[in-house]
């Protein structure tokens, strides 16, 4: 994360560094409100396409669905047009879960 920081702050130029030390000093108002807005934004891009097929999604429409899942640390959300591609990536998901993981150690008692 500190080198993608970096290279944002090496986009700005010296009135604009002036500008965000300013608020920093001030107790960064400005950039917690343009976070929280950021922020926002990304959490209501699960929102647009559905997670399943892809088609862009009616918020207004009555058959969306959104899914959150995951660990409490570490939540996802995904959205879907309908019943059909919620259940079919319900389906999917559990076939990732069911599957014995693959040991990456290959079986070498069959050389001689």
């Amino acid at each position: 994360m500190g080198r993608k920081f970096e290279e944002v702050v090496d986009i700005l130029d010296y009135n604009e560094l002036m500008r965000f030390k300013s608020d920093l000093d001030s107790g960064a108002v400005t950039l917690k409100r343009l976070l929280e807005d950021r922020i926002k934004r990304k959490l209501k891009e699960h929102e647009r396409i559905c997670a399943t097929c892809s088609s862009e999604l009616n918020f207004y429409k009555t058959s969306n669905y959104t899914l959150v899942f995951g660990p409490d640390d570490f939540k996802k959300k995904a959205s879907f047009c309908g019943l059909d591609c919620l259940g079919y990536f319900m389906i999917k998901l559990k076939d990732m879960k069911s599957k014995p993981k693959e040991d990456n150690v290959s079986n070498t008692d069959n050389y001689f």
